[in-house]
């Protein structure tokens, strides 16, 4: 996809993804676009080249179709790679997802117009491998053309995305103002403001669903979460633009699935998110809403709960991780067993299916016991709600990072894809590979037996 302009030409490229299992949960390339849309506002010609499209001629055609759901979620395509030398051994089969190589470099090779510039955004930490193929072959596509990275694993791990992916400039946290060096170095015109909440909804990566944010940031700083180093300051969003966002994704592709991207979605929720839910509700159109990123349970009552079911949402995710108080009192301070019932209650009164209901429990964390996950387990099914359990994965420039390299028998500084919660890098005598294997059979078992059904 690309727009028209007589300025600069910019292409974003959504890189394939090296994993040992990915599934499609609202994957999109949202900060990309969002960078692409302000640079069009800006007279910049921009082409997106997105690699995890599921719907590619070609990688239909070589490795058939992904399986997808009605919802827009589901399966890329995949092809299954050789174990990565010099790692450790684990049971599990690693693979590249994404449309076939040849196909991708084709796509680069064969633009219209002979880019100025090429970014690249980034993901988790251990999706480097990506990264790293995506710059390989627009080297080969265009060389001499400037490549840039960002995103999460860019922010993160600046100095390893530079010397092992090998790009041009690497940006770290928000593209403005930290883009405008580049720019203004490689002698580019400088794009006024910053960029907005919108972004390219002309491209078809939100023909089957899309994705929206309300805020930025969250004002919780957890031990365990990377969204301060990210965002590092809450700021409040504007639901009229969200709105907006939603009815051009309606009118131009019959989008009718929609997930937050919010880190806290429910904050100072009397001056956002309701308003944001009643303009829904007076609009009365055939939307579905689903929040991946887990809502604050001290945010929920049965007012809010109410309208989210009328607005359309199909979910609840909710963020409680443990049932041991000394937990968040040491590591979050976001909720207290007091809070967790009411939430319940409120969800009980307020008529939302408890079945569509999921509790994370986070497991795996330095010196974590797994007796303290079968608790959280036990306590949250006991209240006939299914629990997920949400393993750790260990984050740089969060608060349990030095403690993370230090007891982790993994060189997680140096190699990236030991960050990947499939390695359980935290693993101890108080907690064993086996025994998350049980307790996510236990996970099952509670939720599935006649009497827990809600």
């Amino acid at each position: 996809m690309k727009s028209s302009s007589h300025g600069p030409h910019v292409v974003l490229i959504n890189p394939p993804i090296y994993d040992f299992a990915l599934y499609d949960l609202f994957l999109k390339p949202f900060g990309l676009l969002r960078i692409g849309k302000w640079l069009e506002q800006n007279s910049y010609e921009v082409t997106h080249i997105n690699a995890l499209d599921y719907s590619d001629p070609v990688s239909l055609e070589t490795l058939g179709k992904p399986q997808r759901r009605r919802d827009g979620t589901g399966k890329f395509f995949r092809q299954e790679l050789d174990y990565p030398e010099n790692l450790a051994r684990i049971p599990r089969k690693f693979a590249r997802y994404g449309i076939v190589k040849e196909e991708l470099l084709r796509k680069i090779r064969s633009l219209d117009r002979k880019p100025d510039l090429i970014l690249i955004t980034s993901g988790m930490t251990y999706w480097y491998r990506g990264v790293q193929e995506a710059v390989e072959l627009c080297r080969i596509a265009w060389p001499g053309c400037p490549v840039g990275v960002g995103g999460v694993y860019a922010t993160l791990m600046k100095e390893h995305c530079l010397k092992v992916c090998a790009a041009d400039f690497v940006t770290k946290g928000p593209v403005w103002p930290g883009m405008k060096e580049e720019l203004e170095k490689r002698g580019f015109p400088l794009p006024s403001g910053a960029p907005g909440v919108d972004y390219m909804n002309d491209d078809p990566v939100w023909r089957d669903s899309a994705v929206i944010r309300l805020n930025e940031g969250c004002p919780f700083n957890c031990d365990y979460c990377a969204s301060s180093c990210l965002s590092p300051k809450f700021q409040a969003g504007d639901p009229g633009q969200a709105i907006k966002t939603i009815k051009a994704l309606y009118e131009r592709w019959g989008t009718r699935d929609f997930a937050f991207y919010d880190d806290a979605l429910l904050v100072d929720k009397e001056k956002i998110f309701i308003p944001f839910l009643k303009e829904i509700i007076r609009l009365n159109l055939p939307l579905r809403f689903y929040n991946p990123n887990a809502l604050h349970i001290r945010y929920l009552d049965e007012n809010v709960l109410k309208l989210m079911i009328r607005a359309g949402f199909r979910e609840i995710r909710m963020g409680f991780e443990s049932s041991d108080d000394d937990f968040h009192e040491k590591k979050d301070g976001k909720v207290t067993m007091d809070v967790f019932a009411r939430a319940v209650d409120a969800l009980k009164s307020s008529g939302f299916p408890l079945h569509k209901v999921a509790v994370y429990i986070l497991a795996g964390l330095p010196g974590q016991r797994w007796e303290e996950v079968e608790r959280s387990i036990r306590y949250a099914s006991g209240f006939g709600l299914r629990c997920r359990l949400a393993q750790f994965s260990p984050v740089p420039g969060t608060a349990l990072w030095d403690e993370s390299v230090r007891t982790s028998s993994f060189p997680l500084e140096e190699e990236p894809l030991y960050h990947n919660s499939t390695f359980f890098s935290m693993e101890w005598e108080g907690f064993r590979r086996e025994d998350l294997e049980r307790l996510k059979k236990l996970t099952r078992e509670l939720y599935f037996r006649p009497e827990k059904r809600p």
